[in-house]
């Protein structure tokens, strides 16, 4: 079975967020082999820190955390899109994806992930318009996971205003689960079939949380 791993690694000099207020990861050593005999360490991290998954509870309040998301649409056949001719500040439109097929799991790559670790990851990375979103929920889409920092217009995260971010709020009120920061979306190959497995730290009323994702070839 090949397995493709699309899942950043965490460490202290993981990006997050993109904003100042948002928690920085720091992995530190509490003890050591060499003086008491085993190795433990602290993991201090923020809940969208690198590859991870969004609940719910990160827009709305009353709704369940990741704790309750529903495994069954966490696991399984997932359709993988090839989105890379969609570069800076691009949006998807409806348009574009009325050629496609809508199932459960949709796999967006475009090839974002490239600039992890640099000044332009948070800037101008590609999103989808509402109505594109709209026309994804409408054929019954559960699932969405993308190789950027989000379905949203990037800006909207500075605002903080109100309907910063309308396609996290549309899919979320949903219950659609949205999976951000994949990586190695190069390792795809489009013409073959996957199944993906996207599972998120199970952490109590949480809005969110890292997590291991990973595709299998079918």
């Amino acid at each position: 079975m090949k397995i493709i791993d699309l899942s950043h690694v965490i460490d202290n000099e993981c990006m997050t967020c993109g904003t100042p207020w948002h928690e920085k990861v720091r992995i530190e050593r509490l003890g050591k082999l060499s003086e008491v005999g085993r190795n433990t360490s602290r993991f201090v991290l923020g809940s969208h820190s690198a590859t991870h998954m969004d609940a719910p509870l990160h827009f709305l309040e009353g709704k369940h955390g990741i704790d309750g998301l529903d495994l069954n649409v966490c696991v399984g056949p997932v359709t993988c899109i090839d989105v890379r001719s969609f570069g800076q500040g691009a949006v998807v439109e409806k348009k574009d994806l009325e050629g496609i097929q809508v199932t459960e799991r949709m796999l967006f790559v475009f090839g974002w992930n490239k600039r992890w670790k640099t000044p332009e990851f948070y800037k101008g990375f590609p999103y989808f318009s509402e109505e594109a979103i709209e026309y994804l929920l409408e054929r019954g889409m559960k699932l969405i996971a993308m190789d950027t920092p989000s379905p949203d217009d990037g800006s909207g995260i500075q605002k903080q205003g109100e309907n910063d971010s309308p396609n996290h709020i549309k899919l979320l009120s949903k219950d659609v689960i949205i999976v951000e920061y994949l990586t190695n979306t190069e390792q795809i190959d489009f013409s073959k079939s996957y199944d993906i497995a996207a599972l998120p730290l199970k952490i109590k009323d949480a809005d969110g949380a890292p997590a291991r994702v990973i595709l299998t070839e079918r």
